[in-house]
């Protein structure tokens, strides 16, 4: 008597549990429906024809193309048949923790219908069901299930009506989060893939946000402080005035040696043309050295000529470069004159 009055509890706790378990998915499968309008004569027909595709591809062996049509059926003129068909088809294509809660709700809403014969059916699948699976329980302490704007989700969806019990889920990995305004973020995936393992994720006191750190402070960049003749000038523009002005001195001192060495060869050829040349005046009909003298001379001046060119041009880059120069300081004084040179003249500039 006494071991069947235990057998007897046994089964009443079993009952009890199984009830439970699927009266939590009920509650969560009517939580989560949204509210609809009646459906439209339209979105009848269009349901019932989906359904009977569906039941042709099930039984051609096609449940995975026929869950979709199920599904939109269903969307489209909720029912308890079709949730069931669809249990069946997600049960077959091994969506098992899908199926079981849909078998739930079918269990659920039948016995709501006084339909005795279909929750009876419903509830033996989702308890077969619940024997293939793992089940993830979420737990949280009072405090923390009172914080303001608390959010638990379990693989991104709002599992708050599943703390503290224990729910069948899809073997594999799954992630667990907890959110509340004021409060750091609690997040863990967890592995649940044993029929019948039960995986239990605690959710901590979520600690109070850190204060956000003020940014670094901007480093401090010395300036230098502007002279009172404006900006400094560019090194680049500085330098090549440089170079001008030297190639322009170079080409002075040039020209002047070479107008120098010219000078003193014709003073020879002057000096040899009387006694060396029939026509002196011109230099015609002379005889050695005075050719020889006479060409010399004349490639001594084209060099200074040249020279002087070279050194009148770059003076006029350095003139330019000098007057786009951004003082840096009292600009000096600068003058430009034209002397006489050796072989015409030569422009001299004082900076």
């Amino acid at each position: 008597m006494c071991r069947r009055s235990r057998g007897l509890a046994r089964g009443a706790g079993r009952a009890a549990r199984g009830g439970l378990a699927l009266g939590l998915a009920a509650a969560l499968a009517a939580s989560a429906a949204p509210a609809r309008a009646e459906p439209t004569i339209g979105d009848r027909a269009r349901a019932d024809k989906l359904r009977l595709e569906a039941g042709e591809l099930v039984a051609s062996g096609r449940p995975e193309s026929a869950c979709p049509k199920l599904e939109e059926s269903d969307r489209l003129n909720p029912s308890t048949g079709t949730k069931l068909e669809l249990a069946r088809c997600r049960e077959a294509t091994g969506r098992l923790a899908s199926a079981w809660a849909l078998y739930a709700e079918v269990a659920a809403a039948a016995e709501g219908a006084g339909d005795a014969r279909q929750a009876a059916a419903a509830r033996q699948r989702a308890e077969a069901m619940e024997q293939r699976l793992p089940k993830l329980a979420i737990v949280a302490s009072a405090e923390v299930q009172a914080l303001p704007g608390l959010e638990v989700t379990l693989d991104g969806v709002d599992a708050r009506g599943l703390l503290g019990a224990a729910r069948p889920v899809e073997p594999g990995k799954h992630r667990v989060a907890a959110t509340a305004p004021g409060v750091q973020a609690f997040s863990r995936e967890v592995e649940a893939s044993q029929p019948g393992q039960l995986v239990e994720v605690r959710i901590p006191a979520l600690q109070p946000e850190l204060p956000a750190h003020d940014p670094p402070p901007a480093p401090i960049v010395e300036r230098r402080a502007s002279t009172p003749y404006g900006e400094r000038p560019d090194p680049i523009h500085r330098n090549l005035m440089w170079v001008t002005g030297g190639l322009a001195l170079a080409g002075i001192a040039l020209g002047s040696t070479f107008g120098g060495l010219a000078i003193s060869t014709w003073d020879k050829v002057e000096n040899a043309a009387p006694t060396a040349c029939r026509d002196p005046a011109r230099y015609r009909d002379c005889a050695r050295p005075v050719p020889a003298l006479s060409r010399r001379a004349m490639s001594y001046a084209t060099v200074s000529d040249f020279s002087f060119i070279a050194a009148g041009a770059a003076l006029a880059g350095t003139a330019v470069l000098w007057w786009t120069l951004p003082p840096d300081g009292p600009r000096a004084s600068a003058r430009v004159h034209v002397a006489p040179g050796v072989l015409g003249g030569a422009v001299v500039g004082v900076f």
